[in-house]
């Protein structure tokens, strides 16, 4: 056996060849959309889907699809709605494009006909409650000629019960892929990894698993490695980590971790001076709040709140958040 040739100390061959199989998706657009509204130019949205094309990206999530009148039109960019006209002509072959529908933001008379769209995936983002209602959306996608994802958010909040319930729906419908989402940025590894061996098992062997995560507690890369390495067929990702709150798993690292001849990162690192720019007005990424607010399972609103504010004040932010916990035996002050 010879020598990994990065990191000399330790032998060629730890690594899991299950990282060459793995589907990589890109929500760069449609979940960095949720800092600044969905507004970015398409000038930004071509120059990085030529970008992902040439990184060796599977699939380019470009932003969501939304009944009429949900939002504001003047107020949120046109990613929001994706609108055909604006995705036609985007730099893509050979890969394909997805759009996310939220469930009650959206109707099956909302979903055009895949023959009429240059959109090729269809992800549906549903709490536990509403699977039932998200697969009868998703199987209106699939008759429309779609590929389909379910990604049933806030898992976190769930009991195991709550989960092996809306597996048992998903198991027995026509959904293709099925995303474990840290909507929190709560999980790590280990949670991670339970998780992806969960949703296989309950799965059918045809249906694809995944992972959609957010980097709160600086985690969402160490929890994709995780998923790759329990055979995980796709990974969620954006370039820079853009995306709401503290973002999700950096795609350059992702595709610094596959490193096969599918991959190529260099396209990818173009972007990121775009990026830097974006990210010291829109402020995603790692701070402390989102670090509190994913260790508490929380949603992050009140993290994203506090880090616009002038001090950030993280004490304050973690007594007020944790005022009705109970606190932990090891958190008591020493005797003696």
């Amino acid at each position: 056996m010879g020598l990994d040739y990065r990191v000399r100390c330790c032998p060629d061959g730890l690594m899991t060849d299950r990282r060459h199989n793995v589907r990589v998706l890109d929500c760069t657009i449609r979940d960095g959309g949720c800092t600044n509204r969905w507004q970015f130019d398409r000038p930004f949205v071509e120059r990085t889907a030529r970008a992902l094309a040439a990184a060796g990206v599977d699939v380019m999530e470009v932003g969501y699809w939304t009944e009429p009148g949900v939002y504001d039109r003047e107020t949120h960019g046109a990613w929001r709605f994706c609108d055909e006209g604006d995705l036609v002509g985007l730099p893509r072959d050979p890969m394909k494009l997805a759009v996310m529908v939220d469930m009650n933001r959206i109707r099956k008379e909302d979903l055009r006909p895949r023959d009429e769209s240059v959109v090729d995936i269809v992800r549906a983002a549903t709490y536990a409650r509403d699977v039932p209602a998200a697969v009868d959306l998703l199987h209106h996608a699939r008759e429309l000629g779609y590929e389909t994802f379910c990604n049933v958010m806030a898992v976190t909040t769930c009991t195991p019960q709550e989960v092996d319930g809306f597996l048992a729906v998903l198991r027995e419908s026509a959904v293709e892929n099925v995303a474990v989402v840290d909507s929190f940025g709560a999980m790590y590894p280990h949670h991670l990894r339970y998780l992806v061996r969960k949703y296989k098992n309950w799965l059918r062997p045809d249906q694809g698993v995944g992972v959609h995560l957010h980097n709160n507690q600086q985690t969402a890369f160490a929890n994709t490695i995780a998923a790759i390495d329990e055979g995980a067929d796709f990974v969620d990702a954006t370039v820079f980590g853009m995306g709401r709150g503290a973002g999700n798993c950096p795609l350059e690292l992702l595709l610094m971790y596959l490193d096969d001849p599918a991959h190529d990162v260099r396209p990818i690192l173009e972007l990121i001076d775009d990026l830097a720019e974006m990210k010291r007005d829109l402020h995603w990424g790692y701070h402390v709040p989102y670090a509190v607010t994913g260790w508490l399972n929380l949603h992050p609103q009140a993290a994203i709140d506090r880090t616009r504010a002038e001090r950030q004040e993280p004490r304050a932010f973690y007594d007020t958040l944790t005022a009705n916990r109970p606190r932990a035996r090891h958190h008591e002050p020493r005797e003696g």
